[in-house]
């Protein structure tokens, strides 16, 4: 069975673990190596991002089973990235993961079957499209053991990501996230809470 890449951070921890993808392996791809630089710009440009997930399951019993605690469907959701810190939407309340994109580029899996997936990752550049009104480079990438692939559109005026339509694709679940991403007035959330205390919201302890 693939694995779901799953997590609150989920638009900032697939672009961070495709960064970390691109291994010496790939420096001699000339897609690979812009993609990479198109990426890791994010470590320290502030953005926000405005997702869709969408959660689909091939079992009707395990859909209705994820229905009844809140799984599967589409939901809309937001992250901040400060270019320190990054925030997450969740329940309506703003959440401070206490980590950055650059901190989760370099957290990199010790799993051996991971690395490995993560080395045999693929790269390719895709026709020119016009995306939320800018001419834009696209790319496609995938890691085919995991069940990630993530098309990428670049905008050829900024050279920052405008777009992402990540599909997570674990067998019997599917995660399908669009994003859209802006830079202009990035700021902290105002009262934004920790992991821990939003647990602890929760009857957790």
């Amino acid at each position: 069975m693939k694995k779901i890449l799953s997590c609150r951070c989920g638009a900032s921890l697939t672009l961070a673990l495709y960064s970390a993808a691109i291994t010496p392996a790939h420096s001699m791809d000339s897609v690979c190596n812009r993609l990479k630089a198109a990426t890791q710009v994010l470590r320290t440009v502030p953005f926000h991002i405005y997702m869709t997930e969408t959660q689909s399951f091939t079992n009707p019993m395990m859909a209705k089973s994820a229905g009844q605690i809140g799984m599967g469907g589409t939901k809309q959701s937001e992250e901040i990235s400060t270019g320190k810190n990054i925030y997450v939407m969740a329940d309506g309340k703003w959440i401070d993961t206490q980590t950055s994109f650059a901190a989760m580029e370099q957290d990199k899996d010790d799993d051996p079957d991971t690395k490995k997936a993560l080395e045999e990752s693929k790269c390719k550049g895709l026709p020119d499209e016009a995306m939320y009104g800018q001419p834009a480079t696209v790319y496609l990438q995938s890691i085919p053991a995991l069940g990630i692939e993530t098309k990428l559109w670049i905008s050829k005026t900024t050279n920052l990501p405008v777009r992402t339509d990540i599909t997570n694709d674990g067998g019997a679940m599917k995660i399908v996230t669009v994003s859209r991403y802006e830079y202009t007035g990035v700021q902290a959330p105002a009262h934004a809470i920790t992991m821990k205390d939003m647990v602890k919201s929760k009857g957790g302890r």
